[in-house]
């Protein structure tokens, strides 16, 4: 049996986890006897349909009060206290599970670089474990990525401890390694996968008219707000 953890920071909305679950299932159809364990903050984990042979570890949630800046969401600890407890629990995820696979989504290191120590036992103690980062194309604006890889050491963090690299967008349409100055150690690492299709289901469409009473002919316009 494969084993596959998958890191998940998600301290607000649903595309994040979503996202690695949509990976995750085309895993699961792809590979035969794959286990995957997701380990995610997301607070919305428990009402999202996940599929089987999947199963998850939820963290204390955290929120994000400014650019880089979180809070703890629901506990009365501080900062330092429920990032501690949950780096605490990946690292006894990683060293119970025991992945052939790490795949970690969009910080190279976590919040506030809570995965420093999974990392630090995997290296010291499961050598053959692979890992690998999942990166949108698009981030933010190239200026604030550079500087906030610079500052955060995360340059350094792919170059020594990420074998992939594996971004969801064509090169042609949006070129991060250029626009986030990727160094050559991090390029030679890079795949470009393409975007995530999302899944149509004409069955779940039609339930959700008929519990609009939305007639047919009459169109539906749904409206959300991302932040």
């Amino acid at each position: 049996m494969k084993r596959l953890l998958v890191y998940s920071h998600d301290t607000f909305g649903l595309g994040n986890v979503r996202r690695m679950l949509a990976i995750c299932r085309h895993l699961l159809e792809s590979i035969d006897d794959l286990s995957i364990l997701l380990v995610t903050g997301s607070a919305v984990i428990h009402s999202l349909r996940l599929p089987d042979d999947l199963d998850y570890i939820k963290l204390p949630c955290l929120t994000r009060v400014g650019r880089g800046e979180y809070t703890a969401k629901y506990l009365s600890s501080s900062l330092e206290e429920v990032v501690t407890l949950r780096s605490d629990l990946i690292l006894a995820a990683v060293r119970n599970f025991k992945p052939d696979l790490l795949m970690v989504d969009k910080k190279p290191l976590g919040v506030k670089r809570e995965l420093i120590p999974a990392f630090e036992y995997i290296v010291e103690s499961l050598p053959e474990t692979k890992k690998i980062l999942i990166l949108r194309d698009v981030l933010d604006q190239p200026r604030i990525i550079v500087s906030n890889w610079e500052r955060n050491g995360h340059y350094e963090a792919i170059k020594h401890l990420y074998d992939r690299v594996l971004i969801l967008g064509q090169r042609e349409i949006f070129d991060p390694i250029k626009e986030y100055s990727f160094p050559v150690e991090v390029i030679d690492k890079v795949s470009f996968c393409g975007y995530i299709k999302k899944e149509s289901d004409p069955e779940k469409s039609l339930e959700i008219r008929r519990r609009l009473l939305i007639e047919d002919g009459q169109q539906l316009v749904l409206v959300t707000r991302g932040r």
